[in-house]
């Protein structure tokens, strides 16, 4: 058993600052826990009330019978040392401590008690403060406290978040919910006063159920500690991270979000190369990478084969690809040959593979197909527009049978309204990986190329 477990399997929880009161950070904690497979093993501790929505409430987590394995903290700041301290008396083995005012707003005395009373726990990890908490998907625990009517959560998956900022991954929770991929574990860890960014990495290369690991990050406590275990766990385990206050304008901005120093973009550039983290630019970088990765195999080089029913689209995919630094594929010879034999003059049989506009799903089968037995093409970028007469859902039958079979990454891009929007979600329910722009799915196979090609025979994803 991990140290860290209890935070993601506790068997009891006491939320301390649990509340009735309508549109509380305390009741909604508390109603999430109510509404989970813990219902019957989660205790309000609230020392002004006898019950909290039903539930009998406890004035101190100490009088709460038998072991608490998790305690969730939603009080005011100054409560926080003394509550902290009843929950090592207690014996709590985790506490993720909600409350925000501490050193992020400047407040060194109320945050010195807390590091004082962290620092004589021998038994007990701690979370936060200035945190949103965890959600463990499989589970189904959620200490976070974004409102279940207004927040749909991520399908079940292998994709894990850690996020230095609570609101804005709770904000990404949610639009997970509309994506294919699916999560594992999401983890706020606000102001890392004990559990830091590395101990979540090293937690999480240890959990089965993550194949990526994605984080949004302002600052790193440690440097050493952090380059040590990221460079351990990114060949087994992809990270893929965003950092935030790359700019010196944006460095007060970080500092006073969670109190931690942003240090420069060079230093982050060197780690990112010295540890194999694959950087994302932005938060759809971040996605992107982490979709493409968990779901597509890793491809033996970066040569590009794009296939298309749309000349125009053909040539802006191409060029983004080359831009990202990928290459286009050159057919083979005997390859190019037979498509010659099989095509229409009208067939441009080269790199764009320009199918045209009377491109039917037997001309997408044997273009698939013959890519993906040419030697000279590590992956497919297949550009399917729905809009022409003769492509329906005989096209999409055909790419999901070939991403059955194939060893290749094969990632569609399309665009369109209602019907193509049918049509992706068809592909992406067969676990196809489709884009809406040729930019990002360039982007996207250029990370899972560099990570295949950095990390070859030095290890394996779980």
């Amino acid at each position: 058993m991990h140290e860290l477990d209890t935070f993601f399997f506790p068997k009891t929880v006491a939320v301390i600052g649990a509340s009735s009161e309508k549109e509380s950070i305390g009741r909604t904690i508390f109603e999430n826990f109510l509404s989970g497979h813990l219902k019957n093993r989660v205790y309000p501790v609230n020392p002004n009330h006898a019950k909290v929505l039903g539930k009998k409430s406890f004035k101190s987590v100490k009088d709460i019978p038998g072991s608490v394995d998790l305690s969730v903290i939603v009080v005011p700041a100054k409560f926080v040392p003394t509550v902290a301290h009843e929950c090592v008396e207690k014996g709590v083995k985790s506490v993720i401590i909600i409350s925000a005012g501490f050193s992020e707003i400047g407040e060194k005395k109320i945050t010195e008690e807390l590091a004082q009373v962290m620092k004589k726990s021998k038994h007990t990890r701690w979370l936060g403060p200035n945190c949103f908490g965890v959600l463990e998907n499989y589970s189904g625990l959620n200490t976070t406290f974004s409102a279940s009517a207004k927040t749909n959560y991520p399908k079940k998956g292998h994709v894990s978040f850690i996020s230095q900022s609570g609101a804005l991954g709770v904000a990404i929770l949610d639009w997970m919910s509309t994506q294919p991929f699916g999560l594992s574990k999401f983890v706020s860890y606000g102001n890392a006063m004990d559990i830091d960014e590395a101990d979540l990495l090293k937690y999480l290369d240890y959990d089965k159920r993550t194949k990526v690991i994605t984080v949004y990050l302002e600052g790193v406590k440690e440097g050493r500690k952090f380059m040590k275990i990221a460079k351990r766990t990114s060949p087994k385990t992809p990270i893929i991270l965003l950092k935030g206050g790359i700019y010196e304008e944006t460095h007060k901005a970080t500092a006073s979000h969670t109190g931690s120093l942003a240090g420069s973009s060079d230093v982050y550039n060197a780690l990112f190369k010295q540890t194999g983290i694959i950087q994302a630019h932005d938060l759809q970088e971040l996605f992107m990478f982490a979709k493409t990765i968990s779901l597509e195999p890793l491809p033996s080089g970066n040569r590009v084969q794009i296939i298309t029913n749309g000349g125009g689209m053909g040539v802006v995919t191409a060029d983004q690809v080359l831009s990202s630094g990928l290459e286009l594929a050159k057919i083979s010879p005997n390859v190019k040959k037979m498509l010659e034999k099989k095509f229409p003059k009208t067939v441009t049989v080269a790199n764009p593979l320009d199918l045209v506009g009377d491109a039917d799903d037997k001309r997408y089968a044997t273009a698939i197909e013959a890519a993906l037995s040419d030697k000279n093409v590590d992956m497919l970028l297949v550009i399917v527009l729905f809009n022409t007469p003769a492509v329906d859902k005989k096209v999409v039958k055909e790419i999901v049978k070939a991403k059955k079979k194939s060893k290749k990454p094969l990632a569609v891009v399309t665009i369109g309204s209602g019907y193509t929007k049918a049509m992706v979600e068809e592909l992406e329910k067969n676990g196809v990986v489709v884009f809406s722009y040729p930019g990002i799915a360039a982007l996207s196979l250029k990370a899972l190329s560099d990570y295949a090609a950095r990390h070859k025979n030095k290890g394996k994803r779980n």
